[in-house]
Order: structure tokens, then C-alpha cells, then sequence
């Protein structure tokens, strides 16, 4: 019964609630949900002028250039690494790059530094573009794969001697015909698409290598890089389930991975550590990201482009220096036990001394009234008026306690002596008026005795 009895309170309060709550709040909430993601998400103009100028490098740079774009600050050291470390080629470069702690992607790079370059120079697309890989992955491959059929629907895009162009699948891959030569391609993204879509949106430019002519909508290759076998082909593209893969054993002939188990071949996750405390464009992304704490220290002067300080040394003369003997911090302190007992006495004679003192001051302050009254037997106060000595004023002894006392016992005195003087013209008076009257009361008895 008692069951029943609270279920049915429990319908009631769920009716009134019901009835209460307006029905339209959780459709407003929803829908102000709606249009901020909307907000947040870039859309397909803006994803065209950002991958237009890379879409038509081969797979592998695309797959090296979207991860590394997620971390815009390991771009910025790795690129001025490379220029103060131009002379390391090959397998010294690849030696130097395993002590960096840097993503996997980051260090590919440095085989590229005109790609490197491009991407430090235009941080702020750079990135853009890394957000927009992080919060809508599936639009950007998916965008990729548009532009390379625009390409080629141009004529633009085709299999040459540095590059091959393969259908799979509905998708369009390119790949090196060496896979240890590389060669980037140089084109006008404004043209090489054919007659841009979207004026208000024109494509991103990124830096072009000298001595490389651009004309109209062909295709150009830069300078040639070597970068050893297979090196190149450590990650490559899913375009169907829209995943980058990397190989393991080819990424660790420049990066040593934790000592952990991984699978040969595993699909990426983007790394908040490599990302040092850079903040995500959108509240989702950073949900999903940003909850791992980073502490980043504050950005030197090799950071920012600047060579490194120098610390000024100063000579010091030993001879006039005390030198310290430091004891290990192990070793037993002898006395200690003594020096806190002592610590404690000194404390407690310090309160003693301060409370005797605020007793005379109390004692002083409850003498003063009485002092200024003349009252007999009170301490005498301190001199607070300093009258030069030999100097006589009218305040002359004033403050000096003998003085007053002196001063007040002779007003005593005198009222004293005025009383008695008063008596005693009384008394005068009396007896004068006495011996009047028997005078003549003698002048009366000298008569009847005549």
C-alpha cells in the first residue's frame, strides 16, 4: 500500500512538472545547439581555399602536411631547426631528428624545408587548416578528392615522369614513380582547377621554390628530393573509411616511439602533448582534445626566430668569497633538540617582557587622572612640558611632580591659616565686646559703692 501510495505521488509530481515547463524550451535549446555548431564548422568555401593549394601533392606529403598542421608550434621550432641545420642530409638528418620530441609528422617535414618553410610562413593557415583536419576530417578528404577531379577534368592532372596519378576505388591517389625521389609540384591553385568558383574566397598561396615558372593552369615540379628508400611511404591515405595509416617500421628509422606495444600499421590520432598548450578553435574539439593537461614553458628566443642568449660571466675572486661547507642532506643535525628547547625559552621571555610592559603602560594610564587631581600618593608622571631651567614663567615646574606637591601643600597650608585668622578675629571681637561690657558694668558698681 505504502508502494502504491508513492508511486502515484511520484505520477503527480512528473504531470505537474510536465505542465509547468513550457514545451518549447527543449526545442529552442536544441535548435540554439544546432546554429552554433553551425557556426563552428567551416564551410565548403573555406575548405576549398585552404586544400587547393596542396590537394595535388602526392598522398603521402597530404597525409604528412594534414597531421602536421595540428600542431602549429613543433611546425615553427622544426622550421628554424632546419634553417640553422641546413648541412644535415640523409641518415645524419635522421639521426639528429630521433633526439627532437617532436610528432613523427613534424620530423618527415624537415625532409621538405620549402614545405616546412611555407607552412611556418603562413602560421595562421596553417592552422586553420589543422582545425579543420581535427573537427570535420571526413569533409576534408572528401574535398581533396573534388579538387583532384577538377583537376583533372582540366587536363591538368595526369600521370608524368615524377608523378602517377591511380583511380581506386572512386578515388584518385598520386604517388612518386620513385618512391626515394620525391618531387613537389608547383601550380597556380587560381587557375589549375579551372575558373574559380567562389571570388569571394580565392585559394591560399604558399611559398613557390625560385627559378620555377607558373604559367596558367600547368603543372610545375620543383627541385627533386632524395629521401631514401621507403622513407616516403611511412603513412598513406584510407580515402574510403577516411583514415591516414602509418607504418611503424618505417617511422622509426627518424622517431622512437614509447616503449610500448603498438601494431605494425595503426590508423592516426591526433596527440594533444604535440599540440603544447595551443588552444582549439571549437568547444567540441576541445572537449574531445583538450581535457589532458600540458604545461608549457615560456617561449625562448630560438622559438621566436632569435639566437640563443648568451649568459655574461662575471670573475670572482675566490680569495675573498667565504666558502660554505655544504652537508649532505642526510647527515644527522647535531643538537637540534637543544637549539629548539632553547628557540622556546627565548620566546617565552620575549612574551613575559612584552606583557610587563603593557602592564606598566596600563598602570600609567590609570595614574594619570590622579595626577592631574594633585591627589597625595600617587606616582608622580613624566615630564611632558620641557621649561628651560633658569627661565621663570608663569608655567614655570609644571610637570614636575615635586613642584606640584609642594604647590598643593601650600594651598593647603594657607586655607588652613586663613581659617584660623578668621577665628580668631572673631574671637577678638568677642573679647572686645566682653571687656566693653564690664567695663561698664564697673562704672555701674563704682556708682552704687558711692
Amino acid at each position: 500500500m505504502r508502494a502504491a501510495t508513492l508511486i502515484m505521488r511520484g505520477l503527480a509530481w512528473m504531470i505537474i512538472a510536465m505542465l509547468v515547463i513550457p514545451p518549447g524550451i527543449p526545442a529552442q535549446e536544441s535548435e540554439q545547439t544546432e546554429q552554433t555548431e553551425q557556426t563552428e564548422r567551416f564551410r565548403k568555401e573555406e575548405l576549398d581555399q585552404m586544400l587547393a593549394p596542396i590537394a595535388l601533392y602526392p598522398d603521402s606529403l597530404v597525409a604528412q602536411i594534414l597531421m602536421a598542421s595540428t600542431y602549429p608550434l613543433e611546425v615553427v621550432q622544426a622550421e628554424r631547426w632546419v634553417k640553422e641545420n641546413k648541412n644535415l642530409t640523409g641518415d645524419a638528418l635522421d639521426d639528429a631528428l630521433k633526439a627532437k620530441p617532436w610528432d613523427p609528422s613534424i620530423k618527415s617535414l624537415c625532409h621538405f624545408p620549402d614545405v616546412l618553410f611555407a607552412m611556418s610562413d603562413k602560421l595562421d593557415q596553417t592552422s586553420k587548416l589543422g582545425d579543420a583536419f581535427l573537427s570535420q576530417n571526413d569533409d576534408v578528404m572528401a574535398t581533396i578528392q573534388e579538387l583532384r577531379r577538377k583537376a583533372e577534368e582540366q587536363g591538368n592532372l595526369r600521370t608524368t615522369e615524377e608523378q602517377k596519378v591511380i583511380h581506386e576505388e572512386n578515388a584518385v591517389r598520386i604517388e612518386p614513380v620513385n618512391q626515394s625521389v620525391v618531387y613537389v609540384p608547383v601550380y597556380d591553385p587560381l587557375y589549375v582547377y579551372g575558373p574559380w568558383w567562389y571570388p569571394a574566397y580565392p585559394p591560399y598561396y604558399w611559398y613557390y621554390p625560385p627559378g620555377v615558372i607558373i604559367t596558367g593552369g600547368f603543372i610545375s615540379f620543383g627541385p627533386h628530393f632524395y629521401i631514401g628508400i621507403d622513407l616516403f611511404a611511412w603513412s598513406w591515405f584510407d580515402w574510403h573509411r577516411h583514415h591516414i595509416y602509418i607504418d611503424m617500421h618505417r617511422a622509426r628509422r627518424f622517431h622512437r616511439f614509447p616503449d610500448r606495444h603498438y601494431p605494425d600499421r595503426y590508423f592516426w590520432k591526433h596527440d594533444p602533448v604535440h599540440r603544447r598548450g595551443v588552444a582549439y578553435r571549437d568547444r567540441r574539439t576541445s572537449e574531445r582534445f583538450g581535457n589532458r593537461p600540458y604545461r608549457r614553458s615560456a617561449p625562448g628566443r630560438e622559438m621566436r626566430g632569435y639566437p640563443p642568449r648568451v649568459p655574461k660571466t662575471r670573475a670572482v675572486d675566490l680569495s675573498r668569497t667565504p666558502i660554505k661547507r655544504r652537508e649532505p642532506a642526510d647527515a644527522p643535525r647535531a643538537g637540534t633538540e637543544r637549539e629548539r628547547i632553547q628557540r622556546t625559552q627565548e620566546r617565552r621571555k620575549k612574551a613575559d617582557v612584552s606583557q610587563v610592559k603593557r602592564q606598566r603602560e596600563r598602570v600609567q594610564r590609570t595614574q594619570e587622572p590622579r595626577q592631574r587631581a594633585g591627589v597625595p600618593g600617587a606616582k608622580p608622571e613624566s615630564k611632558r612640558l620641557q621649561i628651560p631651567e633658569g627661565r621663570n614663567t608663569p608655567f614655570h615646574g609644571v610637570g614636575n611632580g615635586s613642584f606640584e606637591r609642594k604647590a598643593s601643600q601650600r594651598g593647603i597650608q594657607s586655607r588652613q591659616g586663613g581659617d584660623t585668622r578668621h577665628q580668631g578675629g572673631n574671637l577678638h571681637r568677642q573679647v572686645g565686646s566682653s571687656r566693653s561690657s564690664g567695663q561698664g558694668s564697673g562704672r555701674q558698681g563704682g556708682g552704687f559703692r558711692r
